[in-house]
């Protein structure tokens, strides 16, 4: 077996389509060469042989292979001669190539990481086409398609928005050879070139701070999970603090957020109601500052000073964290790196699409501000 697919956000079927569109460059098939059966694929990849027929039927709807009945599959034409963008020449702009960034809405971090990217390109020299997704799948994939095949353009740098699966139209397109580089984002059932920053040490790194500084009930308060890479391992950091540490960890310290979290309304009632039923708590790590603002503000409205009754930190490092009546210690997630690696990244895509670019992990920085206080003995 070369490696078991396992269920994910990326559907079995689809996980075995991948696999078998890089088995066939592995092996340097040629049109008309047989492809692997569907138990042959089956028994390779630890799926059922009616996983790896759906992946097959796929590939042949999209006129990769072709099936003739009881002699087999056989490959009808390279992946990388499918797409019509490789016939036509990529656009230019002030005779520059030009490359298509996907953005999800912008705030102050997605603005840094633009203006990165901006500097990024022009010094390797490119233009860039710029598109707004809103962090909706079905404009991100429209988008693509767009930029790719109506204005030709060299490559994509996508900054996914609210999701944690890889768009059909990015993954056929990195199936394809097409220059993609994913941005603050990584998926694990699929290897797609992505800068990302690393969240479980950056986690793993501001929860063993406070423990260092004498806390020890300390909760976890974050937006929902949902399989999105970066809020699990941040709560992965988190966790794994206590166990270096050799403490023991709550986990009725933990608690998620809706998906419109607000410091009112019903969300707001919950978190109060969170806080109020562990006064114990001395100190909360928090999944991003507009989280630990929430907290901040409900904990405030229930009479809590921080520091002094309640510890708070964050993570990212928004302009606001330092501007609170409390400033706020918290990780800082360099936007400057990211956009630098990722426009280094995609350039050398374009100059070999065939290389393979492993995810690149940045490293985080802990800000220390005025929103965590020391107690006890800090020695552990």
């Amino acid at each position: 077996m070369r490696e078991k697919l396992t269920k994910g956000p990326v559907v079995l079927y689809e996980q075995m389509r991948v696999k078998i569109l890089e088995l066939i460059r592995e092996q340097g098939l040629k049109p008309h060469d047989p492809v692997p059966s569907e138990t042959e694929l089956a028994r390779m990849y630890g799926v059922s042989s009616r996983t790896s027929k759906e992946a097959l039927l796929q590939l042949a709807r999209e006129g990769v292979v072709y099936r003739m009945p009881r002699r087999g599959t056989f490959l009808a034409k390279l992946p990388q001669e499918d797409g019509t963008e490789r016939e036509r020449s990529p656009l230019r702009i002030a005779d520059r190539p030009t490359v298509g960034v996907l953005l999800p809405d912008p705030d102050e971090y997605v603005g840094r990481v633009l203006q990165a990217l901006t500097e990024g390109l022009a010094e390797r020299g490119f233009e860039m086409l710029i598109r707004f997704t809103s962090g909706e799948p079905e404009k991100e994939d429209k988008m693509a398609e767009e930029l790719v095949q109506r204005y030709g353009v060299a490559g994509l740098i996508v900054y996914p928005g609210r999701h944690d699966t890889l768009n059909e139209v990015l993954l056929r397109l990195h199936t394809q050879g097409f220059p993609v580089v994913v941005v603050d984002r990584a998926f694990r059932e699929i290897s797609i070139p992505s800068v990302y920053h690393d969240h479980f040490h950056g986690s793993l790194e501001m929860t063993a701070y406070l423990i260092g500084r004498g806390h020890r009930r300390i909760g976890y308060v974050s937006e929902p999970f949902r399989g999105l890479m970066s809020r699990e391992d941040r709560f992965n950091g988190y966790t794994q603090a206590f166990l270096d540490a050799s403490l023991s960890l709550d986990l009725s310290l933990v608690h998620q957020l809706g998906d419109m979290h607000t410091q009112s309304g019903e969300e707001g009632k919950r978190l109060a109601a969170y806080l109020g039923a562990n006064r114990d708590m001395t100190a909360v790590v928090c999944s991003n500052d507009y989280v630990a603002l929430s907290v901040m503000q409900v904990a405030h409205r229930l009479g809590m000073s921080v520091p002094n009754d309640l510890s708070i930190v964050g993570f990212t490092d928004f302009a606001f964290s330092e501007l609170l009546p409390v400033p706020l210690t918290t990780v800082e997630k360099t936007a400057l790196e990211l956009g630098f690696a990722a426009a280094q990244m995609l350039a050398e895509l374009i100059a070999d699409p065939s290389s393979r670019r492993p995810p690149l992990v940045i490293p985080t920085r802990l800000r220390e501000r005025d929103s965590v206080r020391a107690i006890g003995d800090s020695n552990i």
